[in-house]
């Protein structure tokens, strides 16, 4: 399986980060890793939509570091973001995440949930669902 694509929902593309089910932290920076060259090699338009899935992850100060990296990285291309899948200590690190790089991503319960939202998202947000 493909860490990172794109998936359909409605009609609309959105990039996929599957960063699901990854124990180690060395897989996780690599995986974080390639999905930045993936990024990079994309048209710059400030149109994709994006969905990180974090479910039954681990995570340390390497990946939290990679992780605000990637989010920083991205900002000329997306348009919005969500995220799925996160535990209690995910959910902090995500708003530290959040709050570093300016971002207004969004946290969903569900991938399905997170979907629905981002398709109808034609301008970036200037306020997110809190969930």
């Amino acid at each position: 399986m493909e860490r990172v694509r794109f998936i359909e929902h409605q009609g609309r593309r959105i990039l996929l980060f599957d960063f699901s089910d990854i124990w180690s932290m060395a897989e996780g920076v690599k995986v974080i890793d390639g999905a930045r060259e993936y990024v990079a090699m994309l048209p710059k338009k400030g149109d994709l939509l994006t969905l990180v899935d974090v479910k039954e992850s681990a995570f340390d100060d390497r990946v939290v570091d990679k992780l605000k990296e990637l989010g920083a990285h991205n900002r000329p291309w997306v348009l919005a973001g969500a995220v799925v899948g996160m535990s209690g200590m995910q959910k902090i690190m995500f708003r530290l995440i959040n709050s570093f790089n300016g971002r207004k991503l969004t946290a969903f319960n569900t991938r399905e949930q997170a979907q629905e939202w981002l398709v109808h998202q034609d301008a970036p947000p200037e306020t997110v669902p809190e969930t």
